[in-house]
């Protein structure tokens, strides 16, 4: 079969002639797409399109050849517009020339059905009528392929009005560290609930001038045994003991001479060694914020409070996946072309901070291979909270993620970003559930995290993501001056309150030999070149 196929900026024009001879074929079918004027019932003015061009190209091939054996034509001319597309339009062309236009007809279908669901072609978005109906123009008056990268603020932006809290959960305490609490915290009761003892010793009442006591009572810590104590009279208390009634003060057992059921004090302390009822908080008092993680010291809190299933954010289920023929296991040693795979050991530690449960696997570097695999894991995709694709997010014919993520019905939000490292940054949305497609070099994995990441997976668990920060530089910054905005690994150190950053060097975003002392990154506009010691400067700490 006579193929061709064209991804064009251009309007494609309205009268189109068979690819086949003349009188070799008993049909020309020919179907067009063309861009309604609304779209969900609001009016536009047109659709803009965007793919990975050689991918795209190679797959429809790939479908016509497939679909040949079973309704054979003589040949087909396939033609889709890219960029902006006004209503009224044709988005999409279809021509086939066949012996009989039943066979034609059945191709068709079956192709317009394999086209929606396995060609990296993507409507990016739905211009309003409001816009006007004529398509955006870039320089020179070339129609546009592909959307302006956007700047970091942009893409935030974009993440943070998608990003919605995951369902909060009740778990046991001890499940529950790492956490974030989603509810305020409120005492139900004084804490100690009683006057107790913080030695072994004697209670007695607070100004009770006698200088020998009868012992009138023992009380252990687990015991409550209330009672009057009247004037030279004494209660034998262990530490933590509740003690007997109020206006009690405690002896130090050392500072006491006993003889039987009689003491006599021999020295009396300044302190009345007692931890009175409600002194670490009342009934009522606020003892956590909705929104606190919850280490060690808030997990004790919530146990001495009676807060057996405080409730927090569900633990987190990621799938990571790595893509790349010249990946291999770190253990084996590469061959020519090939590199380590560091990738899946810096994602696994960087998301140590979120509690959670995390499937790793390596897909082949075919888009119709990769999607057998993710249809027989033992684990559905769907299953996921956030799914991460190492690699494959760039526009080359091996590159992917972007496809990957649409056959799993993501939207995506974003593709480019105008930053190094980390410009093909891929952000979609499904619901609730979150997909990035990160650059495969570690370098660039380490900054994407920390930029956008770990600010999706912080608005997950409905914590807030880390703050940006300003501080000096501790050295030069020497670095030429660059369109992109740059977020530079650097080393920050605190010493006596003053916090300095010490930038770190890096040959590229493959570079991953400033990642073990890198715990920030400063941020630099665009344009910026070097920056000498002791200018400050805004950075995001990732520790």
């Amino acid at each position: 079969m006579e193929m061709d196929i064209q991804l064009t900026r251009e309007p494609i024009p309205e009268k189109i002639f068979p690819p086949a001879p003349a009188g070799t074929c008993g049909a020309w079918l020919e179907f067009r797409g063309l861009v309604r004027g609304e779209e969900n019932g609001r009016a536009i003015a047109a659709l803009e399109y965007e793919a990975y061009s050689p991918m795209a190209e190679n797959q429809m091939r790939r479908i016509l050849e497939s679909l040949a054996s079973k309704f054979p034509c003589l040949a087909a001319k396939i033609i889709h517009r890219l960029g902006v597309v006004p209503a009224g339009e044709t988005a999409i062309y279809v021509g086939l020339a066949a012996a009989h236009r039943g066979e034609a007809m059945a191709l068709l279908t079956e192709f317009l059905d394999r086209l929606k669901q396995d060609v990296p072609i993507w409507k990016r978005r739905a211009l309003p009528a409001t816009e006007g109906a004529a398509p955006r123009l870039s320089n020179g008056g070339q129609r546009s392929v592909c959307p302006a990268p956007l700047s970091f603020d942009e893409a935030r932006r974009e993440l943070d009005l998608r990003c919605v809290p995951l369902p909060a959960v009740r778990a046991p305490l001890e499940e529950a560290f790492g956490r974030v609490l989603r509810e305020e915290i409120r005492a139900v009761e004084d804490a100690p609930a009683t006057d107790k003892s913080t030695r072994d010793g004697y209670a007695i009442l607070q100004n009770d001038p006698s200088e020998t006591f009868q012992i009138v009572e023992t009380i252990q810590a687990a015991d409550w045994k209330p009672r009057p104590l009247n004037t030279g009279q004494a209660a034998r208390v262990a530490t933590g003991a509740s003690l007997p009634c109020e206006n009690c003060r405690v002896v130090m057992q050392e500072n006491v001479e006993r003889h039987g059921d009689t003491i006599k004090i021999l020295r009396r302390e300044k302190s009345a060694n007692v931890r009175r009822r409600g002194e670490e908080w009342r009934a009522g008092e606020k003892l956590l914020s909705a929104g606190t993680k919850l280490d060690a010291g808030a997990l004790a809190l919530l146990a001495a409070a009676g807060i057996p299933r405080p409730l927090v954010s569900p633990r987190l289920r990621i799938g990571h996946f790595t893509t790349g023929e010249e990946i291999v296991p770190p253990e084996q040693t590469p061959g020519p072309g090939q590199v380590r795979d560091s990738n899946s050991i810096l994602i696994r530690g960087l998301l140590q901070a979120f509690p959670g449960d995390l499937f790793q696997r390596h897909l082949p570097e075919d888009f119709q291979k990769a999607r057998r695999v993710m249809e027989t894991l033992p684990v559905s995709p769907s299953a996921f909270d956030l799914l991460l694709v190492s690699g494959g997010a760039s526009v080359g014919e091996t590159d992917f993620s972007r496809a990957l993520l649409e056959w799993l019905d993501f939207e995506i939000i974003f593709a480019r970003l105008n930053l190094r490292p980390g410009r093909p940054l891929i952000f979609g949305v499904k619901g609730r559930r979150l997909a990035f497609g990160l650059p495969g070099n570690p370098l660039s994995h380490f900054v994407c995290f920390h930029l956008f990441v770990a600010a999706a997976l912080a608005k997950l668990i409905g914590a807030e993501p880390k703050p940006f920060l300003r501080g000096p530089l501790a050295k030069k910054l020497d670095t030429a001056p660059d369109p992109r905005e740059t977020f530079w690994p650097a080393q920050v150190q605190s010493e006596n309150g003053r916090r300095t950053l010490t930038p770190l060097p890096w040959h590229s975003s493959g570079d991953a030999t400033c990642l073990p002392m890198a715990n920030a990154l400063i941020r630099l506009p665009p344009h910026c070149g070097a920056l000498e010691a002791g200018e400050e400067v805004e950075f995001l700490p990732t520790h």
